[in-house]
Parts: structure tokens; C-alpha cells; sequence
């Protein structure tokens, strides 16, 4: 007749649940006395073990920062890779500009500071820059037209 195999885990796990129930009996005094018996200094050891639980505490209660910054960095990565194209002239990337403006207004009021809502005093950089910006976050995708410049 063959020999039933041994369950090592469920043996493994009797031997630990033993282990703690000593422990969970044990009077304070006993453990202390164990434990210098056995040449340890119960408050490095007390010591040792807040620290652990204090690291592991604070992996834990930052993991879900670490999982947001991942997320936040594989947004701007792929905003950044998205392809745009701006027009070649000055002229053409402030018609764009002033399109863009005219049928979203709202970016407008988040992008630009309450002097240059006229778009009159914006210099050729400064409209290239925001163009470049709303290429990245796509909104320059949604516009089409002959009016929207070279692309």
C-alpha cells in the first residue's frame, strides 16, 4: 500500500500556531526572563521590532502615493509623446491660437493670466508655448478646417 505523503505546510503551520499560543499564554515576566535568558536585551529587541513595524506601516500607508506618482509619470509620458505639428509662421500659430481661443474660451481663462486675455501683448514665444501645450493635452486634435494652418 503506498505510504500517504507528509503535508510539510499544514505541519509547518501546526508548529507556528503552537508556538504563538505559548507566547499568548506566557506571562510578561516569562518572556523577559526567555529572552535574556537566551542573551537577548528585550529593549534593543522592543526597540528593533517598533522600527520594523514602523517602516512596514509606512510602506504601506505610501504605497498608494508610489502607485499615484507611477500613474502620474505614465500620463505625462504619453502626453508628451503624442504627436501635434504647429503651423511653420508666427502669423499662422497666432491665427491658430486666436481659432483655439474662439471655440474654447474656457482654456483661455486657465491658461492665461487676466493681462493677456486680449491676446494682443503675447509674443510670438508665448503663443508658441501655449500651442505646444494644448498640442500635448490634444486639444489641437479636435480642431480641423483649412482655418487651423499648415498641420
Amino acid at each position: 500500500m503506498a505510504e500517504k505523503a507528509r503535508d510539510y505546510e499544514a505541519e509547518l503551520l501546526a508548529i507556528m500556531n503552537a508556538l504563538a499560543e505559548s507566547v499568548a499564554e506566557a506571562s510578561d515576566a516569562d518572556i523577559l526572563a526567555e529572552a535574556r535568558e537566551a542573551g537577548e536585551d528585550p529593549g534593543r529587541t522592543a526597540a528593533r521590532v517598533r522600527a520594523l513595524l514602523g517602516r512596514a506601516v509606512k510602506d504601506n500607508q505610501q504605497r498608494r502615493l508610489r502607485e499615484a506618482q507611477k500613474d502620474y509619470d505614465e500620463r505625462v509620458r504619453v502626453l508628451r509623446a503624442r504627436p501635434y505639428a504647429l503651423p511653420r509662421t508666427p502669423e499662422d500659430r497666432r491665427r491658430l491660437f486666436v481659432l483655439v481661443m474662439g471655440r474654447k474660451p474656457e482654456i483661455g481663462a486657465a491658461l492665461l493670466t487676466a493681462q493677456h486675455r486680449e491676446f494682443k501683448d503675447l509674443t510670438d514665444a508665448d503663443i508658441q508655448s501655449c500651442l505646444e501645450q494644448l498640442g500635448a493635452l490634444g486639444v489641437l486634435d479636435e480642431l480641423q478646417g483649412p482655418s487651423s494652418g499648415e498641420r
